[in-house]
């Protein structure tokens, strides 16, 4: 059996907006090439940061045709990243419908790129 208490004597602090940030994707666009097993940098624009910050850590995922697939980062911190953030290239079937999503206050997506297999 559960028991629940009420009480009508709450006390919240004021919340304040949360700026979010929108960074475009720079790298990778359409055209660019991956090849499994390298380091490669995913790049994105720091214009417009929001001058107190942004609320949440950055991720870096991997998409194929726009789902989540794959994990590409630990969460960091996405202004002292600077626009920039190296990730290896992930063992995934080559295609070329790859998209990298950034996730802090927004999940980005860019376009479509292609990741193949190394050279023998």
């Amino acid at each position: 059996m559960a028991y629940f208490v009420a009480s009508n004597e709450v006390s919240a602090a004021p919340l304040s907006p949360l700026d979010v940030w929108d960074p475009t994707i720079t790298s990778p666009v359409t055209g660019t090439v991956w090849v499994i097993g390298t380091e490669v940098n995913v790049t994105w624009s720091t214009d417009n940061i929001p001058p107190d910050g942004v609320s949440n850590g950055g991720h870096v995922y991997l998409a194929k045709e726009e789902v989540e697939v794959i994990s590409l980062s630990p969460t960091f911190d996405l202004v002292a990243a600077n626009g920039s953030f190296t990730v290896i290239v992930p063992a995934v079937v080559p295609d070329d419908d790859y998209q990298i999503v950034l996730f802090g206050d927004s999940g980005n997506i860019g376009p479509s790129f292609t990741i193949v297999a190394p050279s023998s």
